[in-house]
């Protein structure tokens, strides 16, 4: 396979040029260009997601994304050099997530200091490479590793209210294990529906695992959000009110 400059690749080939040369049907939506998956036939008409000024799809119903070598990879079941080869090349960039401030928690529970605790987790340590979520995001949502306390050997995810306020974090299993995810004590997962606190207007995308949210999010994606339980009726008041006060006029279940 002839050498290929990654570099004048990217600038000459942008994610909607692939859109185009692998003839999807995508309709505008916002910032956003949405349709159905031609690979998965999943998912409905908004599984396939591509958010042309960050050069990144998502798929919901594979819960796949990345740049444009990547998607057509995906839409054709190719390698990523057969996928080169069809663009003309391979685009070799970092996705680069905007950092941000964390919130100053509110109403801290007695003895336990959600920030120190953020600051001892490891988002690159190895047992986390299984996965499939970068360090880099793991740093953006202020996750990672937990070495001790009751997520110990679980990544840890940070639990806030709709202000955004960190009250605490709950542990997910890395291997998939049972139970999936742990609670400290004094934390009632069903008051709780991870990343609403970063919900903007728009449609909404409802997951069933916080991981999801975690790879959507690093796909170009970022009103997703999931349940830390079985649905219950309160936690659909919950995500109607959010909805509501969010000014999301719909949302995809996946």
């Amino acid at each position: 396979m002839p050498f290929v400059d990654f570099a004048e690749l990217k600038t000459r080939v942008s994610i909607e040029d692939a859109v185009s040369l692998l003839g999807l049907t995508l309709k505008p939506h916002g910032l956003q260009k949405r349709g159905g998956c031609p690979t998965c036939k999943a998912g409905g008409e908004r599984a396939l997601v591509v958010t042309p000024s960050k050069g990144l799809f998502y798929c919901f119903a594979q819960k796949t994304g990345g740049d444009q070598i990547a998607l057509v990879a995906h839409i054709k079941a190719c390698t990523l050099s057969e996928a080169a080869s069809f663009l003309g090349g391979v685009v070799t960039s970092k996705i680069t997530i905007p950092s941000t401030v964390p919130p100053a928690p509110a109403n801290k529970k007695p003895g336990f200091d959600p920030e120190a605790y953020a600051a001892r987790l490891d988002p690159a340590h190895a047992s986390l490479a299984s996965i499939g979520i970068s360090t880099e995001t793991l740093r953006m949502f202020h996750s990672g590793f937990a070495s001790s306390g009751s997520n110990r050997g679980r990544l840890a995810l940070p639990l806030h209210d709709r202000d955004g306020h960190l009250l605490g974090y709950c542990g997910r299993s890395v291997r998939n294990e049972s139970p999936l995810l742990v609670f400290p004590n004094g934390i009632n997962p069903h008051e709780f529906i991870f990343n609403a606190h970063r919900v903007i207007a728009g449609e909404l995308y409802l997951v069933r695992d916080p991981i999801d949210v975690l790879k959507a999010f690093e796909s170009g994606v970022e009103n997703v959000v999931s349940f830390l339980t079985e649905i219950t009726p309160q936690q659909i008041e919950m995500l109607a009110a959010l909805m509501d006060s969010k000014k999301c006029e719909t949302v995809a279940l996946f």
